[in-house]
């Protein structure tokens, strides 16, 4: 015999055996079960102001932590509020836990006029999980919630969803409970090394590239010691910032533009390793990034592997894993290239940024470097300085860049960045965002308020959807409309939550704020006036 419970608890039960200590969410008369079972529970709840930004802030903990996130989401708008923050975990690969309810299984999909009715709700969250089920008794709730778990951490990491209809949350049930699994990382085969090692022997110039995987797995010290055996430079995606420190002597870093001098290095290798890297368009320029025909690629996700780039050969295992593996069988082989110095990384890379996007904002990415520590956390939204990040800021440690690379979705850094604070509270974590991209999201300012959170939120202000305004200026004849902004007077804003705020008219300014407001526990908001006008 199990122990008997409701519905409601045995799902707060099982989240406390896979050790979840925090979830996002917003209470509604379909998750009450769920809540009063969150009264008695170890597990700490953040009251979020839509579900969007309980999505976010989830993904933001996963991002920051390493461990899932958690959302506790009603049926519904709830669901359909909350797929964009679940859409973007999934396509950037961060795991996220969606605990949701839904109307009594006797009425549910028939739209019967029943309260937060949604036709198919297993099939809305179909497309933005990988794995995604429904609890019919109060018995099967806690092994589907170990199991999103399970698929959550094992291969590629992506966000799942467990239904609990308000008939089995209410219920009671004999329930078992079993310990958390422990996902095992994918290691490599020894015939797919030593397959990589034979084509990397007659190489001269190699070229390393790493991806999303290569943070998420943590290869950063074997990738970086794979450079120096190979003399091969490493370039990374946006997600890969950050999986070698920025100060290596072999790291170009996300610097690679066509027709800038690191396209002209790729177009002379002769060979390249791709770690955990779909290779997108958008960091590939549609695949006019030229990469040479003896192309290896790590990832961890069969269906990766050929995707834009067709491999001369393909290794499927964790990046780590096989980033070591590949170090010793190259050492036992006997294999070191000489390939590039260290000095002439150092050349190319300040070459490529002497004449790339952004040089103009230049100072700005320095005053937030100069204020943030080695291992704080810059939270970035889709906003243009956030795409002068994604090539000109420094990244040191692994999950101290968060970017919204899938979807490209706007208002994601306040919330994720709230997630992240609360996944490592001693650490500097500083949300940027645009004016227009901060008021998807900025009702989150009362939870980071509610919950004393020590955020500077720094708001780039120039009162215009900038990029796209830059769009139709160059392609469509200067015929601007919908990009213009009327914005609140956001230090009036910050008034009124009765929290700090300060106009930084300087980058100077700008590194005294975020130093300054790093200190409280409490979030301070930071208007950056600020143009991207040529």
């Amino acid at each position: 015999m199990g122990e008997r419970m409701k519905g409601g608890q045995a799902a707060i039960r099982a989240l406390e055996k896979q050790g979840v200590d925090v979830v996002f969410g917003i209470p509604g008369v379909h998750t009450l079960e769920i809540y009063d079972a969150l009264v008695d529970s170890s597990i700490r709840h953040v009251l979020a102001r839509h579900e969007q930004g309980a999505g976010f802030m989830a993904d933001g903990y996963a991002r920051a932590s390493g461990q899932p996130g958690v959302a506790v989401i009603i049926t519904g708008p709830g669901i359909t509020n909350v797929m964009t923050a679940v859409g973007e975990a999934y396509t950037d690969s961060s795991p996220l836990l969606v605990l949701s309810s839904n109307v009594e299984q006797a009425w549910a999909g028939k739209m019967l006029g029943h309260l937060h009715d949604l036709s198919d709700q297993l099939g809305v969250m179909h497309a933005v999980t990988k794995w995604n089920a429904q609890a019919t008794s109060v018995e099967q709730v806690p092994a589907l919630i170990k199991e999103a778990f399970s698929q959550m951490t094992s291969g590629r990491a992506r966000p799942t969803h467990v239904e609990v209809p308000l008939d089995v949350l209410s219920e009671f049930g004999d329930v078992n409970f079993s310990p958390a699994a422990g996902a095992q990382p994918v290691a490599p085969e020894s015939s797919d090394v030593a397959r990589a090692v034979d084509l990397l022997k007659g190489a001269e110039r190699v070229i390393i590239w790493c991806g999303g995987g290569a943070v998420s797995s943590a290869a950063g010290e074997a990738i970086g010691a794979l450079a120096e055996q190979l003399g091969a430079p490493i370039l990374t995606s946006t997600m890969g910032k950050g999986s070698v420190p920025d100060d290596h002597p072999m790291l170009l870093g996300r610097v690679w533009e066509p027709g800038n001098p690191v396209n002209e290095f790729l177009e002379s290798a002769d060979a390249a390793l791709v770690f955990g890297s779909k290779l997108g368009a958008m960091e590939t320029e549609y695949q006019r990034m030229p990469l040479p025909k003896t192309l290896i690629r790590v990832d961890v996700d069969p269906a990766e592997i050929d995707r834009n780039y067709t491999p001369a050969h393909s290794i499927v295992a964790d990046a780590r894993l096989a980033a070591e593996a590949l170090l010793s069988a190259l050492k036992d082989a006997g294999v070191r290239i000489t390939g590039t110095s260290t000095e002439a990384v150092s050349k190319l890379k300040a070459a490529a940024l002497d004449g790339s996007w952004g040089s103009k904002q230049a100072p700005y990415v320095d005053a937030l470097r100069n204020a943030i520590p080695r291992d704080g956390v810059l939270v970035s939204d889709m906003t243009m300085m956030g795409y002068v990040c994604c090539t000109r800021y420094p990244v040191y440690e692994p999950r101290t860049f968060l970017f919204p690379q899938g979807y490209g979705t706007l208002g994601f850094s306040l919330p994720a960045a709230i997630g992240a604070k609360i996944a490592r509270p001693d650490a500097t974590i500083v949300p940027i965002v645009g004016d227009g991209g901060f008021q998807y999201t900025m009702q989150e300012v009362a939870t980071a308020v509610q919950f004393k959170i020590g955020l500077p939120i720094v708001i780039f202000n120039d009162s215009t959807y900038t990029a796209v305004k830059s769009a139709q200026a160059s392609e469509y004849d200067r015929r601007f409309i919908a990009v213009d902004l009327v914005n609140p007077d956001y230090l009036k804003l910050a008034d009124a939550y009765g929290i700090p705020s300060v106009r930084a008219m300087s980058p100077d300014a700008l590194t005294e704020a975020i130093v300054e407001a790093s200190k409280r526990d409490q979030p301070t908001i930071i208007d950056v006036p600020i143009s991207f006008k040529s």
